[in-house]
């Protein structure tokens, strides 16, 4: 019996994403506070980074990532609905909401029989190995019942994070002072992914899940 040398955590790939996507809008919204704008004009500019940074992945990508739309959609739509009630709150709050209907579409996968990180998976199987690696993985979903646990598992821990990140979210947003809630919100969301991250990762090779 061969033991397969599992394939080490690519931490630069997934930290830039996170990087552009909070450290940057961090950057600009307090540059643009401390230069006299206001809260919503400084949040709105802050959130055309990551709307550009997926839009982007969305039109070079060969297939459509369902995700990243609808992480666009949700964007826009919380932002109109922010402006139309004239609410810097709920604008900050937005982001709550869209961790939320991320976390419930995760916990539905696995209510569907289809966990989100299989799709997931598999795409990573086949940038690393081809079509027929990603193949071979995904298959193990129909082969090993723990295999199917531990998909299942990891999904809704991430599903049950981003609910709870979502709550905690909007409880800042309308607790602490305007100019507070992004630097407290950007850190909390980068202490639960990197605990989010790490299980994952831990619990995928202690069980010999990874793609």
């Amino acid at each position: 019996m061969t033991t397969e040398v599992q394939p080490k955590a690519r931490w630069g790939a997934v930290l830039a994403p996170v990087l552009i996507d909070l450290v940057l809008p961090l950057l600009i919204f307090y540059g643009l506070r401390r230069a006299g704008v206001g809260v919503v004009g400084a949040t709105l500019a802050g959130s055309v980074i990551p709307v550009v940074r997926t839009a982007y992945a969305v039109i070079r990508g060969s297939k459509v990532d369902w995700m990243a739309v609808f992480m666009i959609v949700a964007l826009a739509v919380g932002t109109v609905a922010s402006l139309a009630m004239h609410s810097p709150r709920m604008l900050l709050a937005k982001d709550g909401v869209i961790t939320a209907l991320c976390g419930l579409w995760m916990l539905g996968t696995v209510a569907l029989g289809k966990p989100l990180l299989l799709a997931i998976g598999r795409g990573i199987a086949e940038a690393k190995r081809g079509k027929g690696g990603g193949e071979v993985w995904a298959r193990r979903w129909d082969d090993e019942p723990r295999f199917r646990h531990g998909i299942r598992l990891i999904t809704i821990v991430w599903g049950v994070g981003l609910v709870a990140d979502a709550v905690v979210r909007v409880v800042i947003a309308y607790t602490l002072p305007l100019d507070s809630v992004p630097g407290v919100t950007t850190i909390q969301w980068i202490v639960l992914f990197a605990l989010l991250y790490s299980f994952m990762m831990i619990y995928s090779r202690k069980n010999a899940l990874l793609a």
